[in-house]
């Protein structure tokens, strides 16, 4: 059984989630509510949640100040916004969740049950939301760094260096500047999803490159890279690439 708390400025959707929450989640047994962000740290510290709902947008102090202000991390987040695409992006890259308002029913239990797998391998949260913090203070989103967790524990890799992305399975190979090489446990889909905004292409049903390194698209649909990796792109997506060029 859990604890949950939602803080959001709006009385109404607090209200909304709270319905939502008692219908379809019976898991959470305890569910508290904080309009104001003060008093959201203040529940933090004395209900210490497992699971906080937390909105993006809010006055004087918005989601992420609310963040800072708290010393532990030891609970988890789902974010929920209206839509701030910056915010957005820093979440996706965090490997964090958040609901778009006004939420819908599945897409809650869809992220309530990650919650709850995450639960059974022990996932540092406190190391992803410190990453959040830090993309979020990051001048541009080219100095976002990823969270991939492998056998080793969290690797916490510049976007920047990553040159592509290789799929093994329900694993990812990660190739990066300097020679380097990952094994994640995500699925190239999921890393498309996340690098979406940072200039990676998927070029093959196994393949996604960061254009940054692409150093020539032949005509043949070979994508050589500048590390000497040449990958031949599929006949569909070389198609609309050439035709959204032009050519």
């Amino acid at each position: 059984m859990y604890k949950a708390l939602v803080i959001d400025d709006e009385p109404r959707a607090c209200h909304v989630l709270e319905i939502l929450v008692q219908k379809h989640l019976p898991e959470i047994t305890t569910f508290a509510k904080a309009t104001r962000p003060d008093e959201g740290i203040a529940f933090i510290q004395r209900l210490k949640p497992n699971l906080i709902f937390l909105d993006v947008e809010m006055p004087l102090m918005n989601g992420f100040d609310v963040l800072n202000a708290v010393d532990e991390w030891d609970f988890d987040i789902i974010f929920t916004t209206a839509y701030h695409r910056f915010a957005l992006q820093a979440i996706k890259v965090s490997a964090l969740d958040y609901l778009l308002k006004p939420i819908d029913v599945d897409d809650l239990r869809i992220a309530f049950d990650k919650f709850l797998h995450r639960q059974s391998y022990q996932v540092p949260r406190k190391v992803l939301i410190q990453n959040l913090v830090g993309n979020l203070n990051a001048p541009t989103i080219q100095q976002h760094k990823l969270p991939v967790s492998t056998t080793e524990g969290i690797h916490m890799l510049p976007i920047a260096e990553i040159i592509r992305c290789e799929a093994d399975s329900n694993y990812t190979f990660l190739y990066m500047t300097g020679n380097r090489r990952f094994c994640a446990s995500r699925t190239l889909k999921e890393f498309e999803i996340m690098l979406k905004e940072h200039d990676f292409v998927r070029v093959h049903k196994s393949h996604l490159v960061n254009m940054q390194f692409v150093t020539l698209i032949g005509r043949d649909g070979t994508v050589n890279l500048n590390d000497g990796t040449a990958i031949t792109m599929s006949r569909r997506i070389r198609q609309n690439l050439f035709t959204r060029s032009g050519d």
